[in-house]
């Protein structure tokens, strides 16, 4: 009789032990998940800065062409819960703080512009993404770097061989 009341304990305990083991993995995952939503959200207030970037560029030929009244940027309209702070260098480069990201210690990340209107055909700038503070584990997917350009290849054409010919006796 001892017995049969053990079993429900039994399989109380069980059922707490893979609820704990669940827990343990879940937790984690769901709060980097949270961290990386928030990382995410902070680049995502930098986008009005990549325009003003882009024109100014595009208007005077190029990045390297950038005057400083080229950059004027009102940083305050563009803020969110995570970002703490934006700045645009006079060289285009934007720099975004984050903050109340639940990452420790908050990244800050630079947004280099690569004038690629020369090579590309495209669009005039691509964006390089770094994390200069913070620890480069909270790497959102939104941040890349871009794909190094494939070198060009020069193909000559190959003749053709000649057609056998073909002599009838």
């Amino acid at each position: 009789m001892r017995s049969e009341k053990s079993v429900p304990l039994m399989i109380s305990l069980a059922l707490l032990a893979v609820a704990a083991v669940l827990a343990t993995l879940a937790i984690p995952a769901w709060r980097n998940h949270r961290v990386s939503e928030h990382l995410d959200e902070a680049l995502r207030a930098g986008e009005a800065a990549k325009l003003v970037v882009m024109e100014a560029a595009t208007v005077r030929g190029g990045l390297n062409r950038l005057q400083s009244g080229d950059l004027n940027f009102n940083a305050a309209s563009s803020l969110n819960a995570y970002t703490a702070k934006i700045d645009i260098s006079e060289s285009g480069r934007i720099t975004i703080a984050t903050k109340d990201t639940g990452a420790t210690p908050d990244p800050v990340f630079l947004l280099t512009p690569i004038d690629s209107s020369a090579s590309s055909g495209g669009a005039a700038l691509s964006w390089s993404c770094d994390i200069i503070a913070g620890n480069s584990q909270w790497m959102p997917p939104r941040c890349t770097r871009p794909a190094a350009p494939a070198p060009s290849v020069s193909v000559s054409p190959v003749a053709a061989p000649a057609p056998a010919s073909t002599t009838g006796r």
